[in-house]
C-alpha cells in the first residue's frame, strides 16, 4: 500500500507545513510503514508507504531524486520488470534489489516521456521538473492507481487518493451531482469527472502535463494503436498466447510468498492456477507450493436458481481441477453470516467512491482475507480475461458475417456451433437468421422487436434514479452525446467489443476500490490476463482465433489443451452472487428502514425512484427471479436496490449525515 501527493505552489510563499503535515497524515492509511515530506523549490513531494507486497518493497524510498532537476513519485505495480531492467543496462545481479519507483526513475532519465512505452502494470507517476517549475505526470492503462487533481488560485494538488486534497481548505467537499447521476445510470463515459464537484481524474491511459498558468490531460494509450499480426500457421498464435500467459503470470507472482489465488470454474482462473503450479514446479519462483485457492460458493440458504445456461455454483468443476491438480489446495468460501452490504461503508470510506457492484463484495472481500490468513500479502484472479484470452465472439461474428455477405460461413459455422451446445441442438433457420439479424436491425426496429420479446432495455431498467430527476439532468441525451448506448446492443465488430471492454466501464474508480480493498484485507490483488501485452495481442490478431468451427472462446482452450479437466472445459458460464436474493431477503426489513429514512430527505428523494424500491420490497419474490422477461423489475432488483444504497449512503458520509 502506498500513496503519494504533489503539490506546485503558484507563488513565491514558503511551504505551507501545516497544510502539509495534515496532508501526510491523511495519506498514511495507504501507508504506515514509512513516509516523507520533502521540500524542493515551490514543489512539495509527500510520500506513504507499506511493505510485504514485493520482495523489492524494502527498498522503496520516495520521491526519488533524478540528478538536481527532476523529482518522482511513483504508486503502483510494474510487470516484466526483468525486460525492463535489460533494457535499462541494469545488471541481473543489481535488479532485485531496486524499487519499482528506481527503474521508473532510470526510464525516464533514458527516455523522458517515451518511458511510457516501455512501463506495464498497473500505475501512475509524476514527475516534478524543478527548472522548468512543471509537472509531467500519467497514470498506466492497466486498472490500478487512481490519479486525481485540483487546481485553485494557490496551488495545483495531484494526488493517488482524494483525502489528502480535502485537507486544503479551499477545497469543499461538495458531490458533483452529474456525475453521481451518470454512476446511478452506469453512464462512465465523462473519464475525467469525479465524484467530487471541484476535484477532477487523470484518466487510465492518459497523461497529465501542468506548470503555474495551466495544465491538460491527453491520451497516450489506446489499442487502435496496436499493428495488426499474422503468422503463417495457426499454431503459431497458441505458441504465443502461452507465451504470454507465462510471462504475465510470472510478473504478477512477484512476491514475499507463494500468492493465493481467487478461483472459479472458469477457463481464466483455472489458466492461471495451473500456470501458477507449472512455474513454482519448475522452480521459477524462490517459493513454494501449495498454491492456497478460495472459491465462493453460494449461501446456505440459496434456491438453486440461477439464470438460464449459467452455473450459480462452480464447486464441482472446481473440484475436479483440485483432483487433477493436488499441489492445489483449494478452500470453499460461502460467506454464510455475511449481509449483501458487509463491508459496504468501510470500502466506501477509505475509496470516496460509491460502489457499483455491491453484490459482489462480501465474497470478494471475504476470498482476499482469507487469503491473508492463510499467509499470502498478494492474491491473483482472472478477471480480465474475458475481454483478451478468453473472449466470447460467436453472437457478433454471426451478425458480421451476415452483414458482409459471407452466408456460407455463417450456416457452416451455425450447424458447428448447434452440435457443440450443451446439450447438442439441431439446426434451426429461424434461430439462425435471429442470431444474424437481430444484430444488424435498426435501432427503431430492434426496439420494437425487444419490446415484443418483453426485454427491451433502457437506463432505467436498471437503475433506481428518480425518472424525474434523469430528466432534469437530461441524462438521455447526455448518455447519446458521449456515446453510452442505453439500449446495450452487442457490438458489431470483435474489436469493437474488445475497445468498449478494455478503454470504457468503470475502470477509472478501480484504482481508489482495489486500494481501499487492500487496506481491508491486506492483500494486494493482481489480475495477470489484463497485462497490456496479453490484450494488445488478443486485439491484433485474426477473428478466426477466437471463434471458428462451432467453438467459442478458441484461443484460451488451445492455449490450455491437455491441462484442464474435462470438467473445467465443458463447465457452464458461472453466475457471480447467484444467492443475492436470499441474501437481501434476510436483510428486507433493514433495507426497508433505511428507504423510508431517504425518503424523509426531499434531496434524496428527489435522486432516487424511492416508490419503485418499496414496492419492490413490498412485493419481493419468493423465488430467485432471472429476467425482465419474467420479472420486469428483476435487474432493477438485484442491481438497482444495492447501488441506490450505496450512493446514498456516500453522499450522506460526504454531506456528514451519516
Amino acid at each position: 500500500m502506498s500513496g503519494f501527493v504533489l503539490i506546485l505552489r503558484k507563488d513565491a510563499r514558503p511551504p505551507a507545513d501545516d497544510l502539509n503535515d495534515k496532508m501526510h497524515q491523511a495519506l498514511r492509511i495507504f501507508g504506515t510503514d514509512r513516509g516523507q515530506v520533502v521540500n524542493a523549490g515551490r514543489f512539495t513531494a509527500i510520500w506513504t508507504h507499506d511493505t510485504g507486497y514485493t520482495p523489492q518493497d524494502r527498498f522503496e524510498h520516495q520521491p526519488v531524486m533524478i540528478g538536481t532537476r527532476w523529482l518522482l513519485l511513483f504508486c503502483g505495480f510494474l510487470m516484466h520488470r526483468d525486460e525492463l531492467a535489460a533494457k535499462l543496462g541494469v545488471s541481473e545481479s543489481e535488479a532485485p534489489r531496486l524499487a519499482d519507483s528506481a527503474l521508473v526513475a532510470l526510464a525516464w532519465e533514458k527516455w523522458g516521456t517515451d518511458c511510457l512505452d516501455h512501463l506495464g502494470g498497473p500505475f501512475s507517476f509524476a514527475v516534478a521538473d524543478c527548472e522548468r517549475q512543471s509537472v509531467f505526470a500519467a497514470r498506466g492503462q492497466e486498472r490500478g492507481i487512481s490519479l486525481y487533481y485540483h487546481d485553485n488560485a494557490a496551488r495545483l494538488i495531484l494526488a493517488t487518493s482524494t483525502k489528502p486534497i480535502f485537507c486544503d481548505p479551499a477545497v469543499p467537499k461538495a458531490i458533483d451531482e452529474l456525475r453521481m447521476a451518470d454512476h446511478l445510470v452506469m453512464n462512465h463515459e465523462d473519464k475525467a469527472r469525479s465524484f467530487f464537484r471541484d476535484i477532477s481524474i487523470v484518466p487510465a491511459g492518459h497523461t497529465f502535463v501542468a506548470d503555474p498558468r495551466h495544465y491538460v490531460a491527453r491520451r497516450f494509450y489506446s489499442l487502435d494503436r496496436v499493428k495488426d499480426i499474422r503468422f503463417a500457421r495457426d499454431d503459431d498464435y497458441v505458441e504465443a498466447a502461452r507465451e504470454l500467459l507465462e510471462k504475465a503470470v510470472a510478473a504478477s507472482m512477484r512476491a514475499p510468498q507463494t500468492p493465493a489465488l481467487s478461483l472459479s470454474s472458469g477457463l481464466d482462473s483455472s489458466a492461471i492456477a495451473v500456470t501458477m503450479l507449472g512455474q513454482i514446479a519448475a522452480g521459477r519462483h524462490p517459493f513454494s507450493g501449495p498454491v492456497k485457492a478460495f472459491t465462493a460458493i453460494p449461501a446456505a440458504g440459496w434456491d438453486r436458481i440461477a439464470r438460464p445456461g449459467w452455473e450459480g455454483d462452480e464447486s464441482a468443476p472446481v473440484r475436479a481441477l483440485a483432483r487433477h491438480y493436488p499441489a492445489l489446495d483449494v478452500e470453499f468460501v460461502s460467506s454464510d453470516d455475511w449481509p449483501y452490504d458487509h463491508g459496504l461503508d468501510l470500502l466506501q470510506s477509505y475509496a470516496d467512491v460509491p460502489l457499483a457492484g455491491v453484490g459482489n463484495l462480501h465474497w470478494g472481500l471475504e476470498l482476499a482475507r482469507h487469503g491473508r490468513k492463510s499467509g499470502a500479502r498478494v492474491q491473483l484472479s482472472g478477471s480480465s480475461g474475458n475481454a483478451g484470452l478468453s473472449l466470447a465472439t460467436r453472437d457478433i461474428l454471426f451478425g458480421q458475417w451476415f452483414r458482409h455477405g459471407r452466408w456460407l460461413n455463417l450456416i457452416r459455422e451455425y450447424k458447428a456451433a448447434a452440435r457443440h451446445a450443451i446439450p447438442p441442438q439441431g439446426f434451426s433457420l429461424r434461430r439462425m437468421m435471429g442470431a444474424a439479424i437481430v444484430p444488424n436491425l435498426p435501432d427503431w426496429l430492434y426496439d420494437r422487436h425487444q419490446a415484443r420479446k418483453g426485454q427491451a432495455m433502457s437506463m432505467l431498467v436498471h437503475s433506481a434514479i428518480n425518472p424525474a430527476y434523469a430528466e432534469d439532468l437530461g441524462l438521455a441525451e447526455r448518455m447519446a452525446m458521449l456515446g453510452r448506448d442505453q439500449r446495450y446492443r452487442r457490438p458489431r465488430t470483435r474489436r469493437e467489443l474488445m475497445r468498449i471492454m478494455v478503454h470504457r466501464g468503470a475502470r477509472d474508480n478501480s484504482g481508489a476500490i482495489a486500494e481501499a480493498f487492500k487496506v481491508m484485507s491486506g492483500v494486494q490483488t493482481r489480475d495477470p490476463l489484463g497485462d497490456r501485452r496479453i490484450l494488445e495481442f488478443c486485439y491484433a490478431i485474426p477473428d478466426d482465433q477466437f471463434y471458428r468451427d462451432g467453438t467459442d472462446r478458441r484461443l484460451i482452450k488451445r492455449v490450455m489443451a491437455g491441462r484442464l479437466p474435462q470438467e473445467i472445459t465443458s463447465a457452464r458460464r458461472g453466475e457471480q452472487s447467484a444467492d443475492w436474493h436470499s441474501r437481501m431477503a434476510r436483510d428486507l426489513p433493514r433495507i426497508s428502514a433505511e428507504i423510508e429514512r431517504l425518503g424523509d430527505d426531499p434531496a434524496m428523494a428527489r435522486r432516487f425512484d424511492l416508490d419503485r424500491i418499496r414496492r419492490c420490497l413490498a412485493q419481493w419474490p419468493a423465488a430467485t427471479p432471472v429476467s425482465i422477461a419474467d420479472c420486469p423489475d428483476a435487474q432493477f432488483m438485484r442491481f438497482g436496490i444495492g447501488r441506490a444504497i450505496a450512493a446514498a449512503r456516500f453522499i450522506n458520509s460526504v454531506e456528514g449525515k451519516n
